[in-house]
């Protein structure tokens, strides 16, 4: 098929994805990463747009063309079909640090503003008062996740630089294998906060980092200023961070606190959206009021 042909069939599923709004009854389709990613989007909609009756169709194939494609790969094929009738809601990965202007509300592609949705579910403050409501020990999310971020924010911005670069190193993928490798139900190693964990995390994450191509000073620099107006300082790492690797390692901590006393994913975890009042999340749902 050719790049022609292909444009026209995409231009006609788009118009046949939008008109489906009438066999839904339902005045906006919302094109999604994932079946997963439904529950963040249907809450962060109900806090903007109560009104609003939506469907949310995840775009886990490549409909039918290249099956190899999913998730935002396909949501972000729609961008220049997309209006009030037809949006698409995705993660912001890196795009924001590193191709800024790629995902704007104004051409209703809607965004996390944390690298992955799981990011909110991991919010130090919510996390932490929903922690204290469960009453199971004196383990402090809040301040976890922000020494957590000190160890992570050199490596991140050096990562940032690189890929701002259009320079292919530090794979993101195998930094969170690392950190995630580290076991958190050995003998005190949650103790005063996770301090041992935390040291585990910084000499793995050092060695990890030494072998890497570094960007230059003035590269750092740059990204550690453009980085700071948009959200992403020493303490908020974890929020810019893969959202599957924070989310998962503060799962296993919870669930190592809780010795099996609760489900910490759903007593404590999940839980952390409905108590939620970030910057990031203001963002998402400030884009959805003025834009929809």
């Amino acid at each position: 098929m050719s790049s022609r042909e292909e444009r026209k069939r995409l231009a006609q599923f788009a118009r046949n994805l939008s008109k489906t709004r009438y066999l839904y009854r339902v005045s906006v389709i919302a094109r999604v990463e994932s079946e997963d990613d439904i529950p963040f989007w249907q809450y962060v909609f109900s806090q903007s747009r109560p009104d609003l009756k939506l469907k949310f169709l995840p775009s886990e194939n490549g409909d039918g063309t290249d099956v190899r494609q999913r998730g935002k790969t396909v949501c972000m094929r729609y961008v220049p079909y997309l209006n009030k009738n037809f949006v698409i809601c995705v993660d912001s990965d890196f795009d924001r640090f590193t191709r800024p202007g790629t995902l704007t509300a104004d051409k209703f592609i809607f965004q996390t503003y944390t690298y992955s949705f799981e990011n909110h579910y991991c919010w130090s403050e919510g996390l932490q008062s929903v922690w204290i409501l469960n009453k199971v020990g004196v383990f402090d999310f809040k301040i976890f996740l922000q020494n957590l971020s000190i160890i992570l924010y050199p490596t991140l911005i050096e990562m940032l630089a690189t890929k701002a670069a259009k320079k292919k190193s530090w794979n993101l993928t195998d930094l969170c294998s690392i950190i995630l490798s580290i076991q958190v139900n050995r003998a005190g190693v949650l103790n005063n906060n996770g301090t041992m964990l935390l040291q585990d995390i910084q000499s793995k994450v050092d060695a990890w980092r030494s072998r890497q191509v570094h960007p230059t000073i003035a590269a750092c620099n740059k990204m550690k200023a453009d980085s700071l107006t948009l959200g992403l300082d020493e303490l908020t790492t974890y929020l810019f961070m893969q959202g599957h690797c924070i989310f998962d390692l503060v799962q296993r901590i919870g669930k190592t606190l809780m010795c099996g006393q609760n489900d910490f994913r759903n007593a404590v975890l999940l839980q952390t959206l409905y108590n939620h009042n970030s910057p990031q999340m203001n963002l998402v749902i400030s884009d959805l009021k003025n834009y929809l």
